[in-house]
């Protein structure tokens, strides 16, 4: 990056890690102190940043100046997201999500293209059972807190807080326009950790376990629903009153990542998924070309099933269906 483009990349990232309540200016001026109009022409390329400057913004959002600079052309840098007990907890893993979904929903035109090999993160938060028992597995088995290591599932587990930041993350990305690639494979790891959990006595009850399945299908009917109007909404509002915002297609060609491509007015950012949790991104153009170009394959040769292809999108979701205990009886 050159000039002006690495000045505008550098507020870019700022305001993806800010809070959606603070104001980039005010920030800026209050790092630098210097006035907001002077932070506001900074902001808008028409005065340079100077080094000591840049230095005092990434080192205060943890951004890398390499990363800035590209100094070798052939490396890819990335910024990773890791939760752990002591430096990063869930409640912060969850408003992360929370503020960078509010800064991609802030611009005109923005997608999100989402290659799932699992079940898709953001529908983890349509219903509060799978929420809860995504949360426990979370907790107990990825980050290991110390909190967890005797405790049952219930589906009353979910604190007040970390209920209301999945509500926030599901309710902003209904309104993102998206596509969405799933295959017949994507709530496998899902069912397995529930039957692993089962086994291994974490649950109080049989009770509790259809409780959670029955969620689940809520959420396989809920995504049935989605597709036929190819539109996202939340539980119980009026599907026929959302605008066409999603596209969904069953990938049948190979089993992939867990990929998250997201368009803010034509500039790309990748999230990988690692670790179950945690994820990395990159702004590097190059890669996110080369990542969106693949995506458009996976696209091209899945079967759409939004809108359209009714029969094949019933298949494909009662074959969901079918994977979950009990479900034959009411399919």
């Amino acid at each position: 990056m050159h000039g002006p483009s690495l000045q505008e990349y550098l507020f870019q990232r700022i305001k993806e890690k800010l809070p959606f309540e603070i104001s980039l200016a005010d920030r800026i001026a209050e790092l630098l102190y210097i006035s907001n109009d002077s932070a506001y022409r900074r902001i808008r390329g028409e005065t340079p940043l100077v080094l000591e400057e840049t230095r005092i913004l990434c080192e205060a959002y943890d951004i890398s100046f390499d990363q800035l600079l590209k100094t070798n052309a052939n490396s890819i840098l990335f910024e990773s997201i890791n939760v752990d007990n002591s430096n990063y907890s869930f409640k912060n893993y969850l408003q992360e999500i929370v503020n960078k979904l509010r800064f991609v929903a802030s611009f005109d035109n923005k997608e999100i293209i989402y290659l799932s090999k699992d079940f898709i993160l953001f529908h983890n938060f349509l219903f509060r059972p799978v929420f809860a028992f995504r949360y426990f597995f979370w907790m107990k088995s990825i980050v290991q807190h110390p909190d967890f290591m005797h405790v049952k599932f219930s589906a009353d587990m979910l604190t007040d807080e970390i209920e209301q930041l999945g509500k926030e993350i599901i309710s902003l990305y209904s309104s993102i326009p998206s596509i969405e690639i799933w295959s017949v494979e994507s709530i496998d790891a899902y069912l397995e950790q529930v039957e692993y959990y089962r086994q291994a006595g974490y649950f109080k009850s049989q009770e509790d376990v259809d409780v959670l399945y029955d969620a689940l299908r809520n959420v396989v009917e809920h995504m049935r629903s989605q597709a036929e109007v190819g539109s996202k909404f939340l539980p119980g509002e009026n599907r026929e009153s959302k605008k066409v915002n999603f596209q969904f297609f069953h990938n049948r060609l190979v089993l992939g990542d867990n990929v998250i491509l997201v368009m803010l007015n034509g500039k790309k950012t990748v999230y990988l998924n690692y670790d179950v949790l945690n994820y990395m991104s990159t702004h590097d153009e190059k890669f996110c070309n080369n990542v969106y170009k693949k995506l458009q394959t996976f696209i091209r040769r899945a079967t759409i099933l939004s809108n359209v292809s009714e029969k094949q999108r019933n298949i494909f979701f009662n074959t969901l269906l079918k994977k979950i205990p009990g479900s034959f009886k009411k399919v």
